[in-house]
């Protein structure tokens, strides 16, 4: 169809346009018609970035931040359990108890106080249920250490003693520190050791 119309130009325009002029313009029709359909079949680069490589997954880093917050839950919660069992009225009078007893003085030394700066209370303060249950380690003057176990229930209105004892942990000697009358808390009481 092109040439056609090439051919239909060159006749219609020979007659006005001297033979010495007439095969540029065609030339150069034809040349920029092939240069046209050249470019149009050409592939067209555009210049951008490249897309950013896959990240990798995320998921390491979220289940390693569950595991740091479950333990940093645990660890706060066993802490706060025990500095109320720590601070309870039962946990005081049973050291005030055994601090003042001239038996666990003969025992482990005179100034007995907690083992460890930050004594841990194991066992259970369940005024609740009427249940307390607690063991927790202490030290003399010697340098010997013991752990005392105290535990009592509520039967009615009234706490009743099962168990206190001391047992040093050098050679597992106990001292069974005997039933006393306990508080409403269920905690020793000793008004003897007052005056």
């Amino acid at each position: 169809m092109l040439y056609s119309r090439l051919a239909n130009l060159r006749l219609s325009s020979a007659k006005s346009v001297p033979s010495s002029h007439l095969w540029k313009p065609i030339i150069r029709i034809s040349q920029t018609t092939e240069f046209a359909r050249y470019q149009s079949f050409s592939t067209k680069v555009i210049e951008r970035d490249l897309p950013p490589a896959p990240t990798r997954s995320r998921r390491p880093w979220y289940i390693a931040g569950a595991l740091v917050g479950s333990v940093v839950w645990i660890v706060g919660l066993s802490s706060a359990l025990n500095y109320q069992r720590l601070s309870s009225s039962v946990v005081s009078g049973t050291l005030f108890m055994v601090r003042y007893d001239p038996r666990v003085i003969g025992l482990i030394g005179d100034h007995v106080d907690y083992a460890d700066s930050w004594p841990w209370i194991g066992g259970t303060v369940n005024h609740l249920k009427g249940k307390v249950d607690i063991s927790f380690d202490i030290i003399g003057d010697r340098g010997q250490r013991a752990r005392v176990h105290f535990s009592s229930q509520r039967r009615g209105y009234v706490w009743h003693t099962l168990g206190f004892t001391v047992t040093r942990l050098s050679d597992e000697e106990v001292i069974d520190i005997g039933h006393h009358e306990l508080t409403d808390q269920g905690a020793p009481f000793a008004i003897e050791h007052l005056e």
